[in-house]
């Protein structure tokens, strides 16, 4: 199943810290908490109304993004019920990351 998202939604794939690494018995050992997920953009509304003239989305499929953890709503989960993706707006996104 693929999710579409409407107007100025997307949906993001929560991408792994650069600072968490699993145990050999799946313990999942964190260095400094960061306030903050990273995220890959899936997919991308067709951005939103305004005074009847469409604003385009400033987020493309493919760009890396950062946004605070409460943000947005989860819609798939791993096996141990932490979530996978999220359907964010385009205000929850703080940066886009460039290479």
């Amino acid at each position: 199943m693929k999710l579409v998202p409407l107007y100025n939604k997307l949906v993001v794939e929560l991408l792994k810290n650069e600072d968490e690494s699993v145990s050999k018995s799946g313990i999942i050992l964190v260095g400094k908490q960061e306030p903050y997920y990273r995220g890959k953009v899936i997919s991308v509304g067709k951005g939103h109304y305004q005074n009847a003239i469409r604003i385009e989305m400033d987020v493309r499929e493919g760009d890396v993004i950062r946004f605070l953890k409460n943000s947005g709503m989860a819609v798939e989960f791993d096996t141990v019920g932490n979530p996978t993706q999220i359907i964010l707006t385009d205000n929850d996104v703080y940066a886009v990351e460039e290479e």
